[in-house]
């Protein structure tokens, strides 16, 4: 089983492939994209659509697609992450797909892949390492965040258990 995740923002929005082979999950890609604050949001929206879109084609197919849920209560703020999911949503929109499941709250991430829901971000890094073996660098919090995303799903459908 392949998954790719969103960890998705505005201002650095991360992305990830995991796939499942005999039970055992594996980080296939990570990425971001850094946007800059000094551009309106339809430039910074257009720069997320096109690095996912390049990501999406480069890494598929995908057997799931998921994202982390958002519950905000700002709207200044809202507005700017749903900005990102629907560059994201554009992004996957080219080649005819779309989020497949629910999004996964943050606090069930945290909950299903470190043990606690109010992890660090250190921790949540470790213990995606620890799930995957993964070695290589992660670049920013928001890569681990969209590799823990993919395994909350796994262990979440039964895909994966420890």
């Amino acid at each position: 089983m392949r998954v790719l995740a969103f960890d998705i923002s505005l201002n650095l929005p991360g992305v990830a492939v995991v796939e499942v082979k005999k039970g055992k999950p594996k980080v296939v890609a990570v990425g971001h994209v850094k946007t800059s604050a000094k551009d309106n949001y339809a430039a910074r929206t257009k720069h997320i659509e096109s690095y996912m879109h390049l990501f999406i084609r480069e890494h598929g197919p995908y057997d799931a697609i998921v994202r982390e849920a958002y519950a905000g209560k700002m709207p200044n703020i809202n507005y700017a992450i749903f900005s990102g999911w629907n560059a994201c949503d554009r992004a996957l929109n080219d080649f005819g797909l779309a989020i497949t499941d629910k999004a996964i709250g943050q606090a069930e991430v945290k909950k299903l892949v470190v043990g606690k829901g109010r992890a660090e971000k250190e921790e949540v890094a470790e213990a995606v390492r620890e799930w995957t073996g993964y070695e290589g660098a992660f670049a920013t919090s928001d890569e681990s965040d969209a590799v823990a995303i993919s395994l909350a799903y796994l262990i979440r459908e039964g895909v994966i258990s420890k």
